[in-house]
Order: structure tokens, then sequence, then C-alpha cells
């Protein structure tokens, strides 16, 4: 628990620095922290998800699922990290130079991501656990199909039929979206189905990890479409969105060991 305390004061901490940072700073001292910023934060949620998947003894379906949320996180501080060098170290325009490698590595961590998420969905829906309240569930799948329509008609569809971007940019500017409704989706779901098994620690891994996916999402769609219009640079306060988005991942993480532990701790009484 010590740990997960820490890592809630070092979130508050970044987040207040990041908004001064980029507030007050600007020039090549912004861009640096701006590149600096999500490759420090996407490697606390590399650690978090690490020390997870290290909590779990055998190599059931279970841990390879929290495989491969770590790998997910893995391919994002590589792809953060990327960024960042080719752009401070190399001198690299990103904001013309998209899609970069960094790009192959944001779409592989989805792969990851919803890969590992479809696995725990499977192996709970196969377990015999219930399923939940079928009214709530009509719900969600109408808000859920509420927010695709909008995104679809008022962000993918213009970026569609834009005829001045590219065909592969196009592709990543839809990817992104695409990808990051398909991850919260599915963790708004398994964090429905754990909640029926009470509210504490049990629950704390699924809300971070639904939480971070949705603040991902936001981050994602506002960039899609300011990158679409040309309106992205370095020090965007949406950048704040990633940023927190992956420190509650890495706090998901904690979370999940702790719960691990727990559960240990108690087996073996």
């Amino acid at each position: 628990m010590k740990r997960i305390k820490i890592l809630w004061l070092l979130t508050a901490f970044i987040l207040l620095i990041n908004f001064i940072v980029y507030k007050t700073v600007s020039g090549n001292l912004l861009l640096y922290i701006s590149d600096f910023l999500p490759a420090l934060c996407s490697f606390v949620a590399t650690y978090g998800m690490y020390l997870a998947f290290k909590g779990f003894k055998s190599y059931d379906f279970v841990k390879v699922a929290w495989l491969l949320l770590l790998i997910g996180t893995f391919f994002d501080f590589l792809a953060e990290s990327i960024y960042g060098i080719l752009e401070v170290v190399f001198s690299v325009d990103m904001n013309n130079t998209f899609p970069s490698i960094a790009d192959l590595f944001w779409c592989g961590s989805y792969i990851a991501y919803f890969l590992g998420l479809i696995m725990l969905f499977n192996g709970y829906r196969e377990s015999g656990f219930p399923l939940g309240n079928m009214k709530m569930f009509a719900l969600l799948s109408l808000l859920f199909t509420l927010f695709c329509v909008t995104v679809i008609y008022f962000l993918l569809i213009p970026i569609i039929q834009d005829g001045e971007t590219s065909t592969l940019s196009k592709f990543f500017y839809l990817y992104y979206p695409i990808g990051d409704i398909a991850t919260v989706s599915l963790s708004a779901i398994l964090l429905y189905f754990i909640s029926q098994f009470g509210k504490g620690l049990i629950t704390m891994p699924w809300k971070m990890l639904a939480l971070g996916f949705f603040f991902f999402s936001v981050s994602d769609l506002l960039y899609s479409y300011f990158g679409w219009n040309d309106t992205y640079g370095s020090g965007n306060l949406i950048d704040m969105g990633w940023h927190l988005g992956y420190l509650l991942v890495g706090i998901a993480g904690l979370y999940q060991r702790e719960l691990v532990d727990s559960v240990k701790e108690r087996s073996s009484l």
C-alpha cells in the first residue's frame, strides 16, 4: 500500500508541474519537457504493470492477459522514447513527420491491450460468474452506441472525406480513436463484472485501468482532430490526458499486485 500512496503523490506532483510548465515555459525547454514527461509517465505505467504481472504464480490465462497489458505499456514507453529522441536528439519536426516509427509501437500497444482485455473477458464469461443486470447492459450499450455515433459523425467521417490528407495519415488518425473505443469499452465491461463482487481493493485495478484508458481516449480524440487540422504542437495541454492515463495504468498495476498479495496471504493462513 505504501507504493500506491507514493505513486498517487507522484501523480499529483507530476500533473501540477506539467500544468505550470506548459503555461509558463516556451521554446526549446518546453520541447524537452513535453518529450520527457510522457516517457517518464509511460515508464511508471510499465513498472506498475510489471509488478502486477510478477505477482501471479502460474501461467494461466490471467497471467498471460496481464503480460499482454504489460507489453502494451512497454510499447507505449518505447513509442514515447522514440518520439522524444527523434524530436530532441535528431531535431526531426514531428508535426510534419506523421506517421513516424513511434506510431508503429503505439499501434502495437493497442493490439496488446485489446488481446489482454479480450482474454480476461472470455475467461470471465466462461467461468460461470454472474454477468450482471441485463437492463444495465442495455443502458451501457446505448450510451456506448451514442458515443460511437458522435465520434464517427464529427471526427472519423470528416477525416475520411478529406482529400488533402494522405491515406497513410488517415489510417493512423482513424486507428487511435477506434483503438481507444475498443479498450475503454472492454475495460468498462470488466469493471462492471468485477464490481458485482463488492467494492474496495478488488475493483480498484479496473477502476484505475478504465479511467486510464478513458483519458487516453479523450487525448487521442483531441489529437486526431488537432493533428488533422495541423494545430497540434509541443506543450499542448491535451498531453496531460496521456500523462494522467499512463500514471493511472501504473496505479492499476500496483493495486492488482496488492490484491494478488493479499489473496496469497489469506490462502497461506
